[in-house]
């Protein structure tokens, strides 16, 4: 079987991601993106989904309430505004949870 890759974002995010075959989703509020990560979630057409940080920090609770498996996978990407943290945050808390201690710590 064959897997898709979704990206969820803002229209100026998302859409330079069309040209290498990546599903695209403009979302304008954070309902929107809510919908659109169960939509693809609950499919099981996709082996990764990446949405932009600034709606992952909008909607980081309902994120954590999602039930865990292995696909797909949820990464967190910069949107064309910048980085605000929340990939790396995230990437943080899987290490932490596999080693069972922060390696990435800013010493």
């Amino acid at each position: 079987m064959s897997y898709k890759i979704a990206i969820i974002g803002n229209e100026d995010a998302v859409g330079g991601f069309k040209a290498v075959g990546a599903d695209t989703i403009n979302v304008q509020t954070a309902q929107e993106a809510q919908d659109a990560v169960s939509k693809v979630y609950e499919s099981s057409e996709y082996a990764v989904v990446f949405i932009t940080e600034n709606w992952v920090d909008q909607i980081k609770e309902f994120l954590n309430e999602l039930p865990s498996k292995a696909l797909p996978s949820i990464v967190a990407i910069p949107s064309q505004s910048g980085s605000t943290g929340a990939g790396l945050a995230n990437l943080k808390k899987i290490v932490e949870q596999a080693v069972g201690s922060d390696i990435l710590a800013d010493d």
